[in-house]
């Protein structure tokens, strides 16, 4: 009885064939869909997904961003940190050998100067005129002692950046120490 009862049903369901997809329904639905749109709605529609793809994107760079700055935000210290080591540590060191090194070379080439008549006195050194020395007619030639490694350090790189001067100098008493 059940059975029949299904078999009824079925019997009074009409069956409705799907519509064909075809290319006319096609254009057909697009043309309506085209014409239920105005420019308005239309703009807004355009905007709102620009701004959705706009604000997507602005989050991938700021995560982007951030991503390599957490990667990179050391490397700048450590980099301004190498820097102040190397002038406060080796470039007074390098300076220092280069006004030892030309200190020697002058005495070597053109042997200890005749000092004349004291010029002038500082804190660390005196001047001295010199009549003839390295091929200078007349020149001043100033014997420096510092008092310690940290005067030491100034002097030299004061040499290192000014031996473009044409002044000689002569470090009677570092070379003194060394003999």
């Amino acid at each position: 009885m059940l059975w029949e009862q299904i078999k009824q049903i079925i019997q009074r369901i009409t069956w409705v064939s799907p519509p064909a997809i075809t290319l006319e329904w096609k254009r057909k639905v697009a043309q309506e869909a085209i014409e239920s749109l105005s420019a308005s709605k239309l703009a807004k529609s355009i905007c709102s997904q620009f701004r959705t793809r706009l604000n997507s994107s602005h989050e991938a760079f700021a995560a982007s961003l951030r991503q390599l700055e957490a990667g990179h935000s050391g490397r700048l210290e450590k980099t301004e940190d190498l820097w102040l080591k190397v002038r406060k540590d080796h470039a007074p060191r390098l300076a220092r050998l280069s006004l030892e090194s030309r200190s020697l070379q002058d005495v070597l080439l053109h042997r200890k100067p005749k000092l004349g008549q004291e010029l002038g006195r500082g804190q660390y050194g005196v001047v001295y005129l010199c009549d003839n020395w390295g091929g200078h007619f007349p020149c001043a030639l100033k014997s420096v002692v510092p008092p310690d490694e940290k005067h030491w350090n100034d002097l030299a790189l004061e040499f290192h950046y000014m031996r473009w001067v044409l002044v000689s100098f002569i470090f009677v008493g570092k070379i003194q120490r060394r003999s």
